[in-house]
């Protein structure tokens, strides 16, 4: 009886303990993912509006066939995000929504879960595996990340699927291939990591070279040549921006030249680096960026205990490293060494803001669980009771902080972010082009704050119908277009000049200018003004 009850726990744990922190990971993700945040932060709509110009005419809204950066803001975005939500809009009939909008990040992240899983497990053993699952999975800056469309927060769990096929690469050179296909595509997740993932790689393979651990064949050649591949077309965008090349333009694939190129945000000077350590300790100690939707204090990125947790880990992989090195062997906390050193050489390079240094993140994650392994272990030695305490302590401890955590991010932080990420416009436009087709009205004005790309999603205007109406404030901000519908949409208003031929969008905090002349209708915060 007392054997049966051990392999029946021993088969939970092993093979049903994953799954069950698998699916709640999921649920942090995927529950009420079009409600919150609500709206679209302008980011998003960027992402969205470039997929939906993809689907509907093969390139993205400043005209460009296939590119490989978009053109987004005039310095650009990163393309991975749009590239996997475009197949996504065929669901709803190539129609843009929020929650498919948002999909593909909450996708990404819950198979990070799994990855990051598979990862550790592969390097030091099943528990330590799960708590790393466990860890990632109520990590609150991971839950948040996964529930907005920010084509940068792609980049970390394509860094994560890069290194572990490279783990698994070390026993079966064959699994470098699908390293490198990863590694290669989380180029186009994110332009921040392009300085740090050649060191990066650089350190891995030489590591696993000096432990005979790579071998130079035909799997580790190919891997080479298809990650020069997948990073050519980078290369050529970063000489095209330097002008050194022409732009490139083909019908299958244009490698854009952007109207402000981001290459002089890398910090060359001591000076410059010394700024952005002092920036990447602040917002890890005070955990503070002055976005409010960043970060939902008191929970941070870690939890307070995942902080202490996290030194913990640092402290034992750093002596377990030390220790490998004094006896010339292979260990694998060089790895969780070297993905630490990824993230730092980013934070040094680029001002530390919260989606900027993104790539530190999960390895912080990874040596957060591997500090609570190590204290599992520890205790475990001493005695078996003592470590299943810790055990469960720890477990109920995170558990009550994600309690605490969800509570606050569906209410707090739900009523602070629905602002910024202008919840109601969506509503708004629809209104608003309803009442023309209505009045016979040819003229919508919205307010600057509005955004643009908002309103070029949601009146569902393509980049031909874009760039043949399109005038321009400074581009490539434009100052009005012209919907298919025949509708002259204003991107911000002249308060000065206020007309009953045109209907407004405005913040509540206009309201007053107009409640005289017009008729106001509310959507969160904001109003449609329609002449009476």
């Amino acid at each position: 009886m007392h054997s049966k009850f051990l392999s029946d726990s021993n088969t939970f744990y092993r093979r049903y303990c994953p799954v069950l922190i698998l699916l709640l990971g999921a649920l942090l993700r995927l529950l009420y993912l079009s409600r919150v945040p609500g709206g679209l932060h302008q980011d998003e709509a960027f992402v969205l509006l470039n997929s939906y110009d993809l689907l509907h005419e093969g390139r993205d809204s400043a005209g460009y066939a296939f590119p490989i950066y978009m053109s987004s803001w005039g310095d650009g975005q990163s393309a991975m995000y749009s590239w996997l939500l475009t197949p996504l809009l065929l669901l709803n009939k190539g129609i843009p929504t929020t929650f498919l909008g948002r999909l593909p990040q909450a996708l990404v992240g819950i198979l990070t879960l799994w990855c990051v899983y598979c990862l550790v497990k592969e390097m030091f053993g099943h528990t330590a595996g799960l708590w790393a699952l466990f860890a990632l999975s109520v990590c609150p800056w991971h839950i948040m990340a996964c529930r907005w469309a920010l084509d940068a927060n792609m980049a970390p769990g394509f860094l994560m699927f890069g290194l572990y096929f490279f783990v698994r690469g070390m026993n079966d050179n064959r699994y470098l291939l699908l390293s490198a296909l990863f590694y290669g595509l989380s180029l186009y997740c994110y332009a921040v990591i392009w300085p740090m993932l050649p060191i990066l790689l650089a350190l891995q393979v030489c590591y696993g070279i000096r432990y005979h651990k790579i071998h130079c064949n035909r799997y580790s050649v190919l891997s080479v040549l298809l990650l020069f591949v997948l990073a050519l077309p980078l290369l050529l965008f970063v000489l095209v921006n330097q002008g050194l090349l022409p732009e490139i333009a083909l019908p299958w694939i244009t490698i854009p030249k952007t109207q402000r190129y981001r290459g002089g945000e890398i910090a060359f000077s001591l000076s410059s680096v010394y700024a952005n350590f002092k920036n990447t300790a602040h917002l890890l100690l005070l955990q503070d960026t002055g976005s409010p939707y960043d970060f939902l204090p008191p929970w941070g990125l870690f939890y307070d205990i995942g902080r202490l947790f996290i030194l913990i880990g640092i402290v034992c992989m750093l002596y377990r490293l030390i220790r490998s090195v004094r006896q010339h062997v292979f260990c694998w906390e060089f790895f969780l060494f070297a993905q630490l050193m990824g993230g730092g050489i980013t934070s040094l390079l680029v001002t530390a803001r919260m989606h900027q240094i993104n790539d530190l993140y999960i390895p912080l994650v990874l040596c957060e669980a591997y500090g609570i392994w190590k204290c599992s272990c520890f205790l475990k030695g001493k005695s078996q009771s003592l470590g299943r305490i810790f055990t469960g302590c720890t477990t109920a401890f995170f558990l009550i902080c994600l309690v605490l955590f969800q509570k606050d991010y569906y209410t707090k932080y739900a009523e602070t972010t629905n602002a910024y990420f202008s919840q109601g416009v969506e509503d708004c436009v629809a209104y608003s082009m309803k009442q023309c087709k209505t009045l016979g009205l040819t003229t919508i004005s919205a307010e600057k704050a509005t955004q643009w790309p908002r309103l070029l999603l949601y009146t569902r205007t393509l980049p031909s119908q874009y760039l043949a109406t399109v005038t321009y404030d400074v581009a490539p901000a434009p100052a009005a277009f012209t919907t298919a519908d025949g509708i002259r949409v204003n991107t911000r208003i002249n308060y000065d000049t206020i007309s009953t031929d045109s209907i407004y969008i405005i913040y509540y905090t206009e309201a007053d200018l107009f409640k005289d002349r017009f008729t106001l209708t509310p959507f969160y915060d904001w109003y449609v003004a329609v002449p009476k």
